[in-house]
């Protein structure tokens, strides 16, 4: 029998006996021996529990967390990262998960269930005191500031006074996170402003908190994007943002703990499109999702390389009077791909930032221009003696117009692609389009169609 417990596995030692113990947890489950399996687990921490159920199948541990008590389940949930919470969760556990979630508070819910397929999360909301308010988070769209916001943000009347607050937030401390927002409403709970903490301890029990509210407070709608939310928090500098529904009632805020989620949730997206995968992807996609969520991205991948080699094969007949011509069409291909993905890297970089001058965009596209030309310059240069060392050893038709065609194309070439790279992310943002997408297959595509007609373009001119 192995021993019952969860060993550390930076020792030798410990990683035997966790493969030994997930061996034995395995056998039960396979076994159906829910019993054995549950007494063994009996007194476990949740961190132990949380590791062994990481370690098994994904199908094992589904079952072995559709077994284990929901008090040990919530906790397990609390530790678990959010992308592998979404494993344990199966059609057959409904129950189970909706008594979890139930014992959950309203934020804590959301951030799970928005974790979750959303057809399912909304079959596991019915049970919590929040059900409405959950619901509507889950139907909002998944870009916006409902899915980020703070729904358990501290609301006082304006009427109260200092005393009356203190008293309640004394009275409800069990269920209060950190306070770091404070709304004052009307009786609608319409915001009127908010409450700064020191002022707050400073006043007297009997100050009304109208008296101390200061109105200049920012309000965003639930349904705003929430990459708009972070633009205008940077601008403006605030670290308390208010967020009303389409009644104008306030339903939730913005800290910023939650505005550094938006940052990281966006750099992920940004990302995932920067390297043309979709947004949704996760280590945990099925083979079917895999091939949904990326196959898009391939064929148009696809069809660009073919536009390519359609520009290719038109100048079949170039080819045929210079075959050492094919030898730089990689080379072509691979500098304007290059070229347009770091000039395009930097604006979708500057454009999510939010460091960007409008006024400044003719001066910046023109700085992009030149210092792609400065680069296609020293590349062509490069690849043009190259050439001429080359042809000291072997022999080249006309190696001195081979040379030329070398650096002008380059140079065409990478001051092209370093130009498009650089645009078109400010186009596709005034689109109101993603201008992540432009570092992905758009711009490889796009230049190395743009490289290879510009490269026979030249060579037709020069060399042939």
């Amino acid at each position: 029998m192995p021993s019952l417990n969860w060993h550390d596995d930076h020792a030798e030692d410990g990683k035997q006996a966790n493969r030994r113990l997930l061996k034995q947890l395995d056998h039960w489950i396979a076994a159906n021996d829910k019993a054995a399996l549950l007494e063994a687990l009996q007194g476990w921490p949740a961190a132990d529990t949380m590791a062994a159920l990481t370690h098994l199948r994904p199908a094992r541990a589904r079952v072995m967390f559709d077994w284990i008590p929901d008090a040990l389940g919530l906790k397990v949930m609390a530790e678990l990262d959010p992308d592998l919470r979404s494993v344990l969760f199966s059609e057959t556990a409904l129950t189970t998960f909706s008594n979890i979630i139930a014992m959950m508070d309203v934020d804590e819910a959301v951030d799970t269930l928005l974790e979750l397929p959303r057809s399912f999360a909304a079959q596991l909301v019915s049970a919590h005191p929040e059900a409405e308010t959950i619901a509507a988070v889950l139907q909002a769209r998944d870009d916006s500031a409902a899915t980020v916001m703070r729904l358990g943000v501290l609301m006082a009347p304006a009427d109260w006074t200092v005393a009356q607050l203190t008293q309640d937030i004394r009275a409800r401390s069990q269920n209060l996170g950190k306070i770091d927002m404070m709304f004052v409403v009307d009786t609608a709970r319409k915001p009127l402003g908010f409450l700064r903490f020191r002022e707050v301890l400073a006043a007297s029990d009997e100050v009304i908190l109208s008296d101390i509210l200061h109105p200049e407070l920012l309000l965003v709608s639930a349904d705003w994007d929430r990459e708009d939310v972070l633009s205008m928090a940077r601008a403006k500098n605030l670290h308390a943002i208010g967020v009303i529904d389409s009644t104008d009632k306030l339903v939730g805020g913005l800290s910023p703990r939650e505005l550094g989620e938006i940052v990281r949730e966006e750099a992920e997206e940004d990302m995932l499109r920067m390297g043309s995968v979709s947004p949704a992807t996760t280590q945990f996609d099925s083979p079917f999702t895999i091939l949904r969520r990326r196959l898009p991205w391939l064929l148009g991948g696809l069809g660009g390389a073919g536009f390519a080699a359609g520009v290719i094969g038109s100048f079949e007949d170039a080819l045929a009077q210079a075959a050492v011509l094919a030898s730089f069409i990689p080379v072509v291909m691979a500098t304007a791909g290059n070229a347009g993905i770091q000039a395009s890297t930097v604006s979708v970089q500057s454009l999510t930032s939010g460091v960007n001058w409008r006024g400044d965009f003719g001066g910046r596209i023109l700085r992009e221009l030149s210092g792609a030309m400065l680069n296609g310059l020293s590349i062509g240069s490069i690849t043009a003696l190259m050439v001429l060392l080359v042809s000291q050893f072997i022999p080249l038709h006309a190696p001195v117009y081979l040379a030329l065609t070398a650096l002008c194309a380059l140079t065409l070439v990478t001051t092209i692609a370093g130009t498009i790279g650089a645009v078109i992310p400010f186009v596709l943002k005034s689109l109101r389009l993603d201008p992540a997408v432009a570092t992905g297959i758009f711009i490889t595509t796009t230049n190395d169609v743009f490289g290879v007609l510009i490269f026979f373009l030249v060579a037709s001119a020069l060399y042939l």
